[in-house]
């Protein structure tokens, strides 16, 4: 542990990363930071006491624990967290502390509304590369026995776990270098994720045009128009600032006034009204985004300018993009349309 006196560690920014979960959405992964600690405060107080007392073995004071989790070096304390949302926010924490110059003890702390999507699993192959690089050999882990999707994380990660059962706890070690197996699995999980990313864009259940028109001809009017005449097999509904009727449709006025989040919303309004139907969008919680309008990177830098803010908002939220300036997705399965 560094003393005050000494300088501070660097912070390793090359291990950042924007992750895909199971579901298909995304999660930003970075190392923790000392000023992290009011974030993890409030991340450790919304967690449930069960999952507390899974993480800690015990009821833990959140100060202790706060304290706890900001406290890293780099090296033999490494730390990361996972977080969404705008503003964002910390949704998980993985950490692992050396034992001694080839073992580390590894633990993980996801929110309870994100478990089962795949966080800790990611978590761990990043820690075993980080830990693997500073030298050390072996994680091991203890788990307390009524812990079983902690456990079963473990199990199914690809690594070559061993497991044995003591009075209070399951005892878990493993070997950090990635065998065949392990490396198979993680590749099986990144196709897995990417095939749920695509299929809220070319299989949605629900899908929302925003800025359909009345009007024949005019785009948000031709989008509406192909869409029903498709035979689009789920929940329709159009936006439309002004209300009314679009085509055979009943319009909101705003995407927040949507009734579901849905899979997909298609945005066709000019380039200066993007980013608040996008920011919309993530207020509803929609998985994923065709943006047909154009004004962005194509225009120079006030395009670029606009395009990033885009890509920043949306990776915030976990939401996928297709676009801007595109021409639309189509898929003629029947089952879909």
């Amino acid at each position: 542990r560094m003393s005050t006196s000494e300088t501070r560690p660097v912070y390793p920014a090359d291990r950042e990363a924007d992750i895909v979960l199971r579901d298909g959405s995304t999660v930003h992964v970075r190392p923790v930071r000392a000023e992290d600690r009011e974030s993890v405060y409030a991340f450790l107080a919304g967690i449930s006491q069960e999952s507390i007392g899974f993480r800690f073995f015990a009821a833990a004071n959140l100060k202790w624990a706060t304290n706890w989790t900001v406290d890293v070096d780099y090296s033999a304390r490494f730390g990361l967290v996972a977080e969404t949302g705008s503003p964002s926010r910390i949704i998980a924490h993985g950490a692992y502390i050396g034992i001694d110059a080839e073992r580390a003890e590894v633990a993980f702390l996801v929110a309870d509304e994100w478990q089962g999507r795949g966080i800790a699993t990611i978590l761990l192959a990043h820690l075993a590369d980080v830990a693997e690089r500073h030298g050390f050999e072996t994680f091991t882990a203890e788990v307390m026995p009524a812990n079983h999707r902690m456990i079963q994380v473990f199990r199914e990660s690809g690594f070559a776990v061993a497991v044995r059962s003591t009075r209070d706890a399951i005892k878990i070690e493993f070997p950090l270098s990635m065998a065949p197996e392990a490396q198979a699995r993680f590749q099986e999980r990144d196709r897995s994720s990417a095939v749920a990313a695509v299929s809220s864009v070319l299989r949605p259940r629900s899908l929302a045009v925003i800025g359909a028109s009345r009007r024949r001809g005019a785009i948000g009017g031709e989008l509406v128009h192909n869409v029903i005449d498709a035979g689009f097999t789920g929940a329709l509904y159009v936006v439309n600032e002004h209300g009314g009727r679009v085509q055979t449709l009943e319009a909101y006025r705003s995407a927040t006034e949507l009734p579901e989040a849905v899979d997909l919303a298609v945005i066709a309004v000019p380039a200066a009204r993007v980013l608040d139907a996008v920011r919309d969008c993530v207020t509803v919680g929609v998985r994923s985004l065709v943006i047909i309008s154009a004004g962005f990177a194509e225009l120079g830098e006030e395009g670029i300018a606009r395009q990033s803010e885009l890509m920043r908002i949306c990776r915030e939220a976990g939401i996928r993009v297709v676009g801007p300036n595109c021409l639309g997705v189509l898929n003629t399965a029947p089952e879909v349309g």
